[in-house]
């Protein structure tokens, strides 16, 4: 008797709880967000990330994450230098394009920092960039600023 009690009961709750329809709400809007903004806590005192990179390097990949469902057309997102939080000077300190191309049917796209090695001249200089997305695209406000500091070595004694 027992067993058919346990039985019937464990049918009962399997009946009741499995046809519950879920309405979860769904977002449909279209964001872009810099990778190193998700995944890097903030720097101390600031809002955004700090990376911090050697003149040397060469160059610094900043991937661009399209938080959306693919398009089916390539889109131009856009970049700019915000001059509050920057030290460095463009051409000298540092090249950027001002925008980068997430293809078509893709969610990714690589913001390229070009760090020209200005020898051994002692302290950094910072460069803050803010992604400002396109007509149709606009920018995560919690995720679209990344810093890059440049280090760059005491001149030999």
């Amino acid at each position: 008797m027992k067993k058919i009690l346990a039985l019937l009961s464990f049918t009962l709750v399997l009946a009741f709880s499995s046809c519950i329809e879920q309405n979860y709400p769904t977002w449909s809007g279209a964001v872009v967000e810099f990778q190193d903004a998700v995944v890097r806590a903030p720097a101390a005192g600031v809002t955004y990330p700090r990376i911090i990179v050697a003149n040397t390097v060469g160059t610094v990949n900043l991937q661009v994450n399209l938080v959306s469902a693919h398009k089916s057309s390539d889109e131009t997102i856009t970049y700019k230098i915000v001059p509050e939080g920057t030290t460095g000077v463009a051409g000298t300190d540092f090249v950027v394009s001002g925008s980068v191309v997430i293809p078509a049917g893709s969610s990714t796209a690589n913001a390229v920092v070009t760090i020209p090695n200005t020898g051994r001249i002692g302290g950094a200089v910072d460069v803050l960039l803010e992604l400002e997305g396109n007509a149709q695209i606009p920018a995560s406000e919690n995720h679209k600023r990344v810093q890059i500091r440049i280090t760059r070595p005491n001149p030999a004694p």
